[in-house]
């Protein structure tokens, strides 16, 4: 009889630390998945921050490039449905091929061309292997974007240099443009979004797995971004073409 009261108060305790680690662990996985929730949330909303302005602007162009019979026109409006189908439907997934981005990329700098009527302003140069690499979608188009804002209007061919480079698992991404005189600092962008949604989407999405420098000089301003560990397994790369 004493020995089975002895051994009371140990059951109790045992009880109590079982609910205990239970509840632990419960809120443990809870705070988890509102972190991952919270982080999802943070990552659609800088993605989704596209500027709207390349959009209307471009429209314009494609309108007057119709209203002259350009022979561009319908190559514009093929351009600009690509893009808008990444935008809208591919860049939805967690990651996508950098051929991919790169042919987004193009797209973009293409119709912006239509803003020019000299030779190609941008120098795209892109090396490696670019099938085998995966990246977040949307992930270059702010510093691009950023390139052209603060620019001078007139640009001469080439102003504009863009270097993508894929050695071994690491993909080195690089952006210069001349500084317009006007902007005394490139950084400062009234209502705009550039550099602090890049920040933040690498932070979220490449932790300890990236470099992002910045070199400002009296008359370039250069973005160098570094990324580690893109290499997709086989089953992701296989599952991106069956649903594209």
């Amino acid at each position: 009889m004493m020995h089975l009261i002895a051994t009371v108060p140990i059951f109790l305790f045992l009880s109590w630390l079982a609910r205990v680690t239970e509840t632990l662990v419960l809120n443990t996985i809870q705070k988890e998945q509102l972190e991952k929730q919270a982080i999802e949330a943070e990552l659609y909303y800088l993605k989704s921050q596209i500027n709207p302005h390349f959009l209307f602007n471009t429209l314009n162009n494609i309108h007057t490039l119709v209203y002259k019979q350009a022979p561009a026109a319908p190559e514009a409006v093929m351009q600009l449905a690509s893009l808008m189908r990444y935008m809208i439907y591919e860049s939805n997934a967690a990651t996508v091929p950098l051929a991919r981005e790169m042919d987004y990329l193009r797209d973009y700098v293409s119709l912006q061309q239509l803003r020019y009527k000299n030779s190609p302003v941008v120098d795209l140069q892109i090396a490696g292997d670019t099938a085998s690499c995966f990246v977040a979608p949307l992930l270059f188009i702010h510093l691009l974007e950023n390139a052209y804002k603060h620019s001078p209007a007139r640009l001469e061919p080439g102003d504009l240099k863009v270097s993508v480079e894929v050695k071994e698992d690491a993909l080195a991404f690089s952006v210069q443009n001349p500084i317009a005189k006007k902007s005394a600092n490139p950084l400062e962008e009234p209502g705009g979004i550039g550099l602090p949604n890049v920040r933040k989407r690498l932070a979220l999405l490449y932790p300890e797995q990236h470099t992002l420098t910045i070199q400002n000089t009296a008359d370039t301003f250069t973005v160098n971004l570094t990324i580690h560990g893109l290499h997709a397994p086989a089953y992701e790369r296989q599952a991106y073409l069956l649903h594209h």
